[in-house]
């Protein structure tokens, strides 16, 4: 067995008996961070012996031997044993090693699950809300820091801060192991419940990977909740949250394509949904209506998910129950994830108008921030209503966003074909009709007409695109402009002008090239002809290096000139000496200051540093163009600037990004969900304070370097 097959046999028996052999754990030692710790041992004890020995016939068994072993061997080491634990170290060393014997000694008591008693002792009252939730999805369900985060929209470190703190609360009452009586276990069944169904969710869509589902963690939640349901039969949640996961689970099977893509809930083939889990759902449902009271969460959720599995067809679905519904639902559970689905419902119900109108009033929602489905519903809405190029940007948006990779494949699809509609519909067919080829004059007029350029960049774009349009000709085939043409144009109307205006005109050709070939206008191989249609564009979300190469740039036989810049005159040394001491200087400014000037670095490549890049001891960061360094003013700054962030940009810009204009993943901050602060801010605000420019701060540091005596 290679290293490989067992690191994977490792991680696949560790998902599946995680939960049992730390529950089984704490029983024996009574301790929830003492059985993770011997449970983690275990791992890594077979993390190095399978690679060697192969995977044994019970590795779950075998995983709790070692956690025993090692729980014994705790036990013997302390200083202070008593009696009782000299007792359940002999009992431990006795015992038989198998996971069937202890399961039949587990079937006396009145749930007969390790599973469920350390799911109360982890929902205990002593704990808050989210460190109940948060610690039983990790002992219980398994999942990573990272995915808890992702499930609860809130950051990693808050998470791991949770769970640490909630075993040691429960190491210091001594909770004991078992399921609680009467009012208080009735009290700690919501906190519960929520456990579950976050443990569902997390497997029904799973927030990264490859797959869009983990079944495993599908089964774990629907077996707890029918425990659940058994015990606590009179509870209407508890048979409300049975009911949503059998419904949600019976649709398993139609959500994905034979190679693994995401299907859409309305065009899923409804004869592959599990008529069985539907007919548990709806009777769950039923018993949660018997038990009377007001409708919680749950059952309302259900109550949706049924309207969804008694329409034979998605046209016959009635949303405007699932948009009433969710107005009731708003009233006892009002999140933003909610009403995100509330929007969805009125779009479907009564126009997509009326859901973006919701949608738009939650984009400035912390909690969904980061929260892929926000700009994937609000692309929909915009390429229902016909705003392509809008519903293009959200896509992507949205793809940046996702950690899962057939969503992302999904979203970058709609994405490309948001950027095909949007061609289309900017370029009014003439006489050639819809299949004949594109002129200049119809390229030209769609490039000009984007909402993404603003009105000075348009009139300088124009003045280029005219002289090309009446030197070559309105009609031409846009196939067939070629860069020796381009260039023959060039060379008539600007061979004698300025080099700044050469260079203006070049770049507007060159960002007409790039835009024809990233919309599938101009075919990317030279060979192809002009039948090369849209529907083989580009990955619009990729930036490929391959719209600039030379066989692809119109501009590739116009050579940029150079244009002569006067020395720039550097900051006085008074004057530098004295922005230091100032004190109504922000630290950003005051660090990126500093740093220019004792770097002697261009403010791109400043502003470019990245936190992962980094290397603090030695007082350097690695840039594109090289390494940029600098002394220990900007040291002493920089860790406050950091200030506890592990990647993303250095310099962060105030304000997050709106969803009409998301930046490049690269420049945003994945903890804060700030943009990298852009050269035009930092020049303003550099300007406003000084009056001068950044590179006067670099001019500055390279004369003191200059002059310095050899």
């Amino acid at each position: 067995m290679t290293s490989g097959d067992a690191h994977r046999a490792v991680d696949a028996v560790w998902k599946m008996e995680s939960a049992r052999i730390v529950a089984g754990l704490v029983r024996m030692v009574g301790d929830v961070g003492l059985a993770e710790e011997f449970a983690q041992d275990a791992l890594l004890a077979a993390l190095e012996q399978w690679p060697r020995t192969g995977v044994p016939d019970n590795p779950g068994a075998w995983l709790m031997a070692v956690a025993k072993r090692r729980a014994v061997d705790h036990l013997r080491r302390g200083e202070r044993l008593d009696r009782r634990h000299e007792q359940l170290a002999h009992e431990l060393t006795t015992r038989q090693d198998t996971s069937e014997a202890e399961a039949d000694a587990a079937l006396d008591d009145e749930v007969g699950d390790d599973v469920l008693r350390l799911m109360f002792v982890s929902c205990h009252p002593a704990l808050s809300a989210e460190a109940r939730v948060a610690l039983t999805l990790r002992l219980l369900g398994g999942l990573s820091t990272e995915e808890i985060a992702r499930a609860f929209l809130v950051s990693e470190s808050a998470v791991a801060q949770r769970v640490v703190r909630a075993k040691r609360t429960l190491t210091s009452l001594g909770v004991p192991f078992e399921v609680p009586e009467g009012a208080d276990r009735a009290g700690r069944l919501s906190s519960v419940l929520e456990v579950v169904y976050l443990i569902f969710n997390e497997g029904y869509a799973a927030g990264a990977g490859d797959d869009l589902m983990r079944h495993d963690l599908c089964h774990e939640a629907l077996r707890l909740g029918r425990l659940l349901a058994g015990l606590a039969p009179g509870e209407a949640e508890v048979h409300g949250l049975v009911a949503l996961m059998e419904l949600q689970a019976s649709r398993s099977a139609a959500r994905t394509d034979p190679s693994g893509r995401p299907v859409a809930l309305h065009e899923q083939n409804r004869g592959r949904w599990d008529r069985l889990l539907i007919h548990r759902g709806v009777a769950a449902l039923l018993r949660a209506r018997q038990c009377g009271g007001p409708l919680g969460p749950y059952v309302l959720q259900a109550a949706i998910a049924v309207c969804h599995a008694q329409a034979r067809t998605a046209e016959e679905t009635d949303w405007s129950r699932i948009a009433a519904l969710y107005e009731a639902l708003t009233r006892v559970l009002p999140t933003p994830v909610v009403q995100l689905n509330r929007a969805v419902a009125l779009a479907m119900a009564y126009g997509p108008e009326r859901g973006l109108e919701l949608v738009d009033t939650l984009s400035g929602e912390p909690a969904l921030r980061t929260y892929h489905h926000l700009p994937s519903v609000r692309g929909d809405l915009l390429f229902r209503l016909g705003r392509h190029e809008e519903a293009r940007r959200e896509f992507e948006r949205a793809a940046a966003l996702t950690l899962n990779v057939p969503e992302r494949t999904i979203l970058l699809e709609r994405a490309a074909a948001c950027a095909d509609e949007a061609v289309r519909k900017a370029i009014p067919r003439k006489a050639g009709g819809p299949s004949g080829p594109v002129t200049l004059a119809e390229a030209a007029e769609a490039f000009l007409a984007r909402d993404d350029l603003d009105a000075s960049t348009v009139r300088s774009y124009t003045q280029t695109m005219n002289r090309l349009r009446r030197d070559l000709g309105d009609d031409t085939p846009l196939a067939e402009v070629s860069a020796g043409r381009v260039a023959e144009v060039f060379t008539a109307a600007w061979g004698g002008a300025a080099a700044a205006t050469w260079n203006r005109h070049r770049g507007a050709v060159r960002s007409f090239s790039t835009w024809t070939v990233a919309r599938g206008l101009r075919p990317l191989d030279p060979d192809h002809g002009p039948g090369h249609g849209p529907g083989h564009a580009l990955d619009h979300g990729s930036g490929h290096d391959a719209e600039h190469s030379p066989e692809h740039d119109l501009a590739a036989g116009l050579t940029r000139r150079y244009e002569p810049r006067g020395r720039t005159r550097p900051l006085d040394r008074s004057l530098v000496e004295a922005l230091w001491e100032r004190q109504d200087i922000a630290l950003r400014e005051r660090t990126l200051w500093l740093l220019l000037h004792e770097s002697a670095a261009g403010p791109g490549a400043a502003l470019s540093i990245d936190v992962e890049d980094l290397d603090l001891p030695g007082m350097r960061a690695r840039t594109a163009s090289g390494w940029v360094s600098w002394r220990s003013g900007t040291a002493g700054l920089l860790p406050h600037l950091v200030a506890g962030r592990s990647r993303g940009p250095l310099f962060l810009s105030d304000r997050r990004p709106g969803p009409g204009r998301p930046p490049a993943p690269g420049d945003l901050c994945p903890e804060t969900g700030r943009r990298r602060l852009s050269y035009e801010r930092a020049e303003y605000l550099f300007k406003q304070a000084t009056g001068h420019t950044l590179n006067q701060l670099r001019s500055g540091r390279e004369n003191a370097r200059a002059e310095r005596p050899r």
